[in-house]
């Protein structure tokens, strides 16, 4: 199951933790959001070491300048406060998970030098 981000410091907790965070920035209006939304929350189950998140950009319009959205839907992957991957628009499910799996290897090393702070 991913979690809304309600709140700016429940973001800056999470993403401060020893976690890779993988965060939806979408909006209710954004149809591809829309059609992306389940399948995102699906990636969960499929991957239970990733922590998913969901932030309203117009909910939360400052937070999502400070990490450049400037179009939606983007995921992006973070691991200790850096920015570890995107995924930018819409991607049928086969192939985000394919890309959250290449992302999630490649952000080894970062959560390997975390795992050992918890």
């Amino acid at each position: 199951m991913s979690l809304d981000i309600t709140r700016e410091t429940e973001w800056n907790t999470l993403v401060s933790d020893k976690n890779l965070v993988a965060a939806d920035f979408w909006a209710p209006w954004c149809p591809f959001c829309m059609r992306l939304k389940p399948i995102f929350e699906s990636m969960a189950s499929k991957f239970p070491e990733i922590r998913f998140v969901k932030i309203n950009v117009d909910e939360h319009h400052e937070l999502a300048a400070r990490h450049g959205i400037r179009g939606i839907p983007v995921i992006k992957f973070f691991c200790e406060e850096k920015e570890v991957g995107e995924i930018v628009g819409y991607l049928p499910q086969v192939e985000l998970e394919k890309k959250v799996g290449e992302i999630s290897n490649g952000a080894h090393a970062c959560l390997a030098n975390t795992s050992l702070k918890r």
